[in-house]
């Protein structure tokens, strides 16, 4: 079986939900989903200390119909789960009625809080979460940081615009419950308060951090916005979705960011003060499996996370992404550039370039802003732009970002020979080895995409993504020449392919050390079809 993972959509994600939940038989009436229950769209809906919910103004436009209240908290029965343990062997349960229960609970005031929040059909038990909130308390020291599983899987079910209208009032308790926390550790303030949601979650944290300024003036550290859902939230008022007013520093990583006629359930818009765009935001690569692969790399999964990762394998690569960088020693680095388009074009490859700013992605992106902003570089609260990078294909997704310079022959033989079309690739190689283990190298990273015109005298650059390495000491260079029976032009009969390098020079946008010059040896010509050792030893000065 195969079928384009990107033409997945809500509506294939809600089949998924109720093939995992319900009977064959309401299988056989999906397409007949019953609507929410309509509220006049002039009636205001209050749930006590939470406040009030009107759906007229900006939460009812002619681009968002959607015409219904949040369902009661009795019957979304969010749950609040707090871990402070690396192992989660020993959750507690933070109650709003029962605030002197926190004094208990081991939390160090002085420590990071963290709050976790899913997305759509999702709940509190769903791995990612899991797994996000172990690498974050192995990374704080031990002991200090809490992890806080926001649970709203009671009103996360279809249909979606209940869910949209319910993540308001998840949004207002989740505000409570932060303050709630405040006042019982006797916080300054909410400066180690760090929200993190996934898809509608993301909004979700947003109306957290706009209810704990309305109802109680504190204000949030820092929200992270993983690949924020689009359905009825793209183009709407500020007040609708998550912006950079409801944290101090809020960060986006945006993974499924296609239209959702191409089955996209990411939001295209800039929404914090820092946007990452990792890939251009879309069609991430390894998204592209056909679906016995991803259940052979599943083997212990549901079905029904085995269908998410076919079918939604982009939108939540933004999890596995922020979730990686938070231990990782490869940076994920982004990197500021007018357009996708201009960043695959390597116009912005270099940290040090005037108007271009670099920002890790994920858990450090905060540290790196106030690092800019403490060096001049931007104002605080300004966004510096749309930041782009490349990942890898599997875990560990982290990929470095090779500046690589070719420099093509002018010596007799390669004026001679002339121009070549073809398709350039360069590996390159650790010097460091053991009996046990291989010498290291990146993967087989293209020059181009497509065949380009490499001439004689002149040098080409490019920026390609690949493998950190401890020790790069030389490369193996590729060539590929295009044939076809049908082209005469293209055929060979008496020489190999081939081109004729001067040297190759390696750099990383990512660090100012590495600095390799690599040469062929005596000058040799690249032929097609072979692997060609380039080292600094074979160069002539």
């Amino acid at each position: 079986m195969y079928v384009a993972n990107t033409t997945g959509g809500l509506m294939l994600q809600t089949m998924l939900y109720l093939a995992n939940r319900t009977s064959r038989a309401t299988l056989n009436t999906l397409v007949d989903l019953p609507p929410a229950t309509k509220s006049d769209i002039n009636e205001v809906k209050c749930f006590g200390v939470y406040g009030c919910f009107p759906i007229n103004g900006p939460w009812n436009t002619v681009t968002r119909t959607i015409g219904v209240h949040p369902q009661k908290p009795s019957e979304i029965e969010p749950h609040f789960t707090l871990h402070t343990r690396k192992e989660l062997d020993q959750p507690l349960y933070l109650d709003l009625n029962d605030p002197d229960s926190i004094q208990g609970m081991g939390v160090d005031p002085h420590g990071k809080i963290f709050l976790l929040v899913h997305g759509y059909l999702e709940s509190g038990e769903i791995p990612w979460m899991l797994d996000l909130a172990r690498a974050l308390l192995h990374h704080e020291p031990k002991g200090k940081a809490a992890v806080v599983l926001i649970d709203w899987g009671g009103g996360a079910s279809p249909p979606y615009v209940q869910a949209v209208a319910n993540i308001r009032l998840v949004g207002a308790i989740t505000a409570h419950v932060v303050h709630m926390l405040y006042e019982e550790l006797k916080l300054p303030n909410l400066s180690k308060v760090h929200i993190i949601g996934h898809s509608l979650g993301a909004h979700l944290s947003g109306y957290a951090g706009y209810h704990l300024q309305r109802d109680f003036g504190l204000k949030p550290n820092r929200i992270t916005g993983l690949d924020p859902a689009a359905p009825l939230f793209t183009d709407t008022d500020p007040i609708v979705r998550l912006d950079p007013t409801d944290a101090h520093f809020v960060d986006i990583v945006h993974t499924d960011a296609n239209p959702l006629m191409k089955g996209g359930l990411g939001i295209n818009m800039r929404l914090g003060h820092v946007d990452f765009f990792p890939n251009g935001g879309f069609d991430n690569p390894g998204c592209n499996k056909k679906f016995q692969d991803v259940v052979k790399s599943n083997k212990k999964a549901t079905l029904f996370l085995t269908m998410q990762e076919f079918l939604g394998c982009n939108h939540i690569r933004s999890e596995q992404y922020f979730t990686e960088s938070i231990g990782s020693k490869c940076p994920f680095l982004g990197i500021t550039c007018d357009s996708f388009e201009s960043f695959k074009d390597h116009k912005c490859i270099s940290c040090e370039e005037p108007g271009h700013t670099c920002l890790r992605m994920g858990y450090h992106s905060q540290e790196d802003y106030q690092e800019q902003v403490n060096l001049g570089h931007i104002k605080q609260g300004d966004s510096p732009g749309v930041f782009y990078l490349w990942t890898g294909d599997r875990k560990p997704f982290c990929r470095l970002h090779y500046r690589i310079t070719v420099r093509m022959s002018a010596h007799d033989e390669s004026t001679l020979h002339g121009g070549e079309v073809g398709i350039l690739s360069v590996r390159i190689h650790d010097g460091k080895s053991t009996h046990k283990k291989k010498r290291a190298s990146t993967e087989l990273m293209k020059f181009s995409t497509k065949a380009m015109y490499f001439e004689p005298g002149y040098e080409y650059k490019a920026l390609v993504a690949g493998r950190d390495l401890e020790n790069p000491e030389y490369a193996t260079v590729h060539w590929e020449y295009p044939t076809s029976i049908l082209n005469p032009l293209t055929w060979r009969f008496l020489s190999s392919p081939r081109i004729y390098l001067e040297y190759i020079l390696i750099e990383a946008m990512e660090s100012t050390d590495l600095y390799l010059k690599l040469c062929p040896q005596n000058e040799g010509a690249i032929l097609s079809g072979a692997e060609n050792v380039l080292r600094s030893s074979f160069c002539k000065d």
